[in-house]
């Protein structure tokens, strides 16, 4: 996968696309994944930010622009192997029709407070599907920094990084 794909809310461009008679919609099964005691330094906050980088995931994979970019703040980043990559490119990258997901597993979520209103979200990636017809699998960690701006949690810089193959 080229680096502008990596360039989406975490790791790659996600998209399904749908037409009569397809499977239903993969989303992301992240059912098994709670967050450790330690992590919820403020509870309410760590589980809504958890279910906000889910949501977030699930919106991309079904191509729901208008929702997904709404948890992105104005100045929203991703960092990728390529550079930095603002808002727009991000977003676009991630509705690319021609990448789908035939499995998705988000886990091992961790939630930091690093200051009153900003919170570090970092967890694990495990993908695979095909990205202009070329098969691919994932297998990264992720982490997303979100700010509470006007009473409303965003994304304002996201980040995955390949795991190591030991």
């Amino acid at each position: 996968m080229t680096n502008k794909r990596i360039s989406c809310v975490a790791l790659v461009a996600m998209s399904l696309p749908w037409v009569a008679n397809a499977t239903p919609p993969i989303v992301c099964d992240t059912a098994s994944s709670p967050l450790p005691a330690a992590a919820a330094t403020s509870g309410v906050v760590a589980q809504r930010l958890v279910a906000e980088e889910r949501a977030s995931w699930n919106l991309a994979i079904q191509r729901n622009a208008g929702a997904y970019r709404a948890f992105h703040a104005p100045d929203f980043i991703t960092v990728t192997g390529g550079g930095v990559v603002g808002k727009a490119a991000s977003e676009a990258s991630t509705m690319d029709a021609r990448v789908r997901f035939d499995r998705c597993a988000l886990s091992g979520f961790d939630v930091r407070l690093v200051a009153p209103n900003a919170a570090l979200v970092t967890y694990r990636v495990q993908a695979a599907g095909l990205d202009h017809g070329k098969a691919f699998r994932l297998d990264g960690y992720a982490s997303s920094l979100w700010m509470k701006r006007n009473g409303s949690w965003l994304n304002v810089f996201y980040q995955a990084t390949p795991a190591s193959r030991q």
